[in-house]
């Protein structure tokens, strides 16, 4: 029964993540997760939901932060104007001064 429950709970918390990004949490290679969501012009997950994945610390979450600014620059340049968009469910995203994703106001 114990074990039907853990297996239910895994279901639960990958259901909404692709396999890609399950196989990059379960290394832990946040900062490759965090690139690839940042490159596919994804928003950035939250620290609550980095640790639904299993990213419990502080670094952990830095990590993240980290990759997903690199990817977002890679995104955000890769745009031929401003409403040009790789993936075009986020078309604001690589303005200058748009929400808390600021490149220059993050240190990148």
């Amino acid at each position: 029964m114990l074990r039907l429950i853990s297996l239910a709970a895994v279901l639960v918390l990958t259901a909404c993540v692709s396999q890609y990004e399950a196989q990059l949490s379960q290394q832990q290679e946040w900062e490759q997760l965090g690139a690839y969501h940042g490159a596919q012009g994804y928003r950035e997950w939250d620290q609550e939901r980095l640790n639904k994945q299993g990213a419990m610390t502080e670094t952990e979450y830095e990590k993240y932060r980290a990759g997903y600014m690199k990817g977002r620059f890679e995104y955000c340049s890769g745009k031929k104007q401003v409403s040009t968009v790789v993936n075009p469910g986020y078309p604001d995203e690589c303005n200058n001064g748009q929400g808390s994703y600021g490149l220059i106001d993050r240190g990148y």
